[in-house]
């Protein structure tokens, strides 16, 4: 499979999150994401503190995790990917709210900041937007499950795809948090069938959103980061972000 194809196999929300996470190297993080703190166009936003300075250290990842600065173009960029275009059906109609609740419209956020940490095949990727619509994110996403337990996506990029919803256990954080397990399941070229399972949370704390995801890019059926675990880094970025943000 071509790069493109992984990541569109792997869901809306990986694509989004994952697209530029390659080149690089974990010295570049401080420098990237102070940069897109700095594009914020609010006057507001500039005299909050640094929202990159909420992110996780990255020794929170493991001694052997590659970490790197996302920034807005490239979150913009992968965003473009998955979107699929008006030529992208959803079936049933109900479901297209919970499979476009995992990416936010990242133009309606004046500060954003994110990173990815990759260990093996699984990339863990965390992300902060402070001044946009972050009131029924965390919501819509915790209510993802029960609306839409399966859906079926359509689109000239992918072909058929399905997506399953499953809401996973999570400690009472900020304003509001919501885990989720979501299996994309597409057929491959040989006739077969691949399937990338998908850790994503997210945090509303005051003005903030906070947003974490795990998926194993190896397209082997390996499941991501046991959701125990996940939910413990979950609360770890919590902390950390009120700590510097607060």
């Amino acid at each position: 499979m071509t790069s493109a194809r992984r990541l569109l196999v792997a869901g809306s929300a990986a694509a989004l999150l994952l697209t530029g996470c390659g080149d690089g190297d974990a010295s570049d993080r401080t420098a990237a994401a102070a940069s897109s703190a700095a594009a914020a166009s609010s006057a507001q936003a500039s005299k909050a503190p640094d929202l990159a300075s909420g992110l996780l250290p990255a020794t929170a990842f493991g001694p052997d995790a590659t970490v790197l600065a996302l920034s807005p173009d490239q979150l913009r960029a992968g965003s473009g990917i998955v979107a699929g275009g008006p030529d992208m059906q959803i079936t049933p109609e109900s479901c297209r709210a919970a499979v476009d609740g995992t990416q936010p419209a990242l133009d309606a956020f004046e500060d954003v900041a994110a990173q990815s940490a990759t260990t093996g095949s699984t990339t863990t990727v965390q992300m902060l937007v402070r001044g946009g619509p972050i009131e029924d994110a965390v919501a819509q996403l915790a209510d993802a499950a029960e609306r839409c337990p399966e859906a079926r996506l359509t689109a000239p990029q992918i072909g058929e795809a399905t997506i399953t919803f499953e809401e996973l256990p999570v400690a009472d954080l900020g304003d509001g948090a919501a885990l989720l397990r979501y299996t994309t399941t597409i057929a491959a070229p040989d006739g077969s069938q691949v399937t990338v399972p998908t850790l994503v949370a997210a945090v509303e704390d005051d003005d903030r959103l906070l947003l974490l995801l795990s998926v194993d890019t190896s397209l082997g059926g390996a499941a991501p980061a046991d959701p125990a675990a996940f939910a413990e880094l979950l609360e770890q970025a919590y902390e950390t972000q009120a700590d510097a943000l607060d």
